[in-house]
């Protein structure tokens, strides 16, 4: 059982029939599909699977209950419940922020393509993980020590896996302005334009990472995180436009890897909180691309969110560096702030 990268609990032989079939003829790697969770047990003593799907009904707890089990006997093993909206969506929620057994929710139909691109990427960062571990290379290093596993202080941030919107800003022709400036008063100007994007982010209900020179990164999480991003950043976009130091905003959903980055192995050793991963790279280069004022995020990121007041421009088929297939995108011009032309959908 030690070839077994995704266990699929569905008590229902018809829906495990064909999500199976489709995880094998997508090339994820091999299913094995149990009907309770009482199986949970003898199955990852033999080899602990890199993901448990849970195919969740609103009458039946035995799939929440097994998460739960997966995180006690495998904290490694990631946990990924499918379930409808309304009650039963309420539930699951419930259940993962008392319980935090749950690493992702994805909101049904059964077989979204959105399921697959999440198992996905998933089982890429377990693999990424896994050769960064026993090749002791720059990944592994950035992990701090103890971080992934499932003792040690409660206080100690742990390694976190989890669904987000990324969010870059970068000011445009930074360079040139430098160099036309006392370096003091870029200073002091850089500094108001970075605490006034601040201020907009955690307003928008978003988490500043860092700050990247001359931009900031943030992350928005939760229900509602598209929507979130996609208005904070259009609110970021506007406000470049009546600055000195304009800046362009690139937004990107999905996956990312969060936790304290350094060598905790040596005494005084500086660390800091990151967030890593393929989505925050997507969205420093939408970023990159993006004009003074514009803000450029995936097409997807804006077909949960439903902006079309200012109306998004089709840019299709962008290449992007590390990325195999192109990537639709979508790009905003907005004038100043406005609130009256979101449009929040489920996600």
């Amino acid at each position: 059982m030690t070839d077994t990268r995704l266990v699929l609990l569905d008590g229902d032989f018809h829906t495990a029939s064909m999500l199976a079939a489709e995880l094998s003829r997508r090339g994820l790697g091999a299913v094995k599909v149990i009907a309770g969770g009482s199986a949970l047990g003898s199955l990852i003593a033999a080899g602990a699977p890199d993901v448990v799907i849970v195919n969740h009904r609103f009458d039946q707890a035995d799939g929440l209950v097994a998460c739960s089990t997966v995180k006690r006997l495998a904290p490694q093993t990631s946990t990924v419940v499918v379930v409808s909206p309304g009650p039963a969506l309420l539930a699951v929620q419930a259940w993962a922020r008392q319980t935090r057994s749950i690493d992702v929710i994805v909101e049904k139909p059964f077989l979204d393509e959105r399921l697959f691109l999440i198992l996905a990427e998933l089982l890429a960062i377990k693999a990424a993980s896994r050769e960064a571990r026993s090749r002791a290379d720059r990944l592994a290093n950035l992990v701090p020590a103890g971080a992934l596993s499932a003792g040690g202080d409660a206080a100690d941030l742990q390694v976190e896996l989890f669904d987000a919107a990324v969010l870059f800003t970068d000011i445009r022709d930074s360079s040139r302005l430098i160099t036309q400036m006392p370096p003091r008063e870029f200073f002091d100007l850089l500094n108001r334009v970075l605490s006034e994007q601040t201020a907009r982010i955690h307003a928008g209900e978003g988490s500043v990472v860092k700050y990247t020179g001359d931009g900031v990164m943030a992350i928005f999480r939760g229900m509602g995180r598209s929507y979130l991003a996609l208005r904070c950043g259009l609110e970021l976009a506007a406000m470049s436009r009546r600055l000195s130091l304009p800046y362009g905003v690139g937004i990107a959903q999905g996956l990312v890897l969060a936790g304290l980055i350094g060598d905790s192995r040596q005494t005084g050793q500086r660390r800091q909180f990151d967030v890593i991963g393929a989505t925050a790279h997507l969205a420093a280069r939408l970023c990159a691309m993006a004009g003074a004022g514009d803000l450029v995020a995936t097409r997807s990121i804006n077909a949960v969110a439903g902006v079309q007041v200012p109306a998004p421009r089709p840019i299709e088929k962008v290449s992007i560096r590390g990325f195999d297939q192109a990537i639709d995108c979508v790009a905003f011009t907005p004038g100043e702030p406005s609130s009256g032309g979101f449009h929040e959908t489920a996600i």
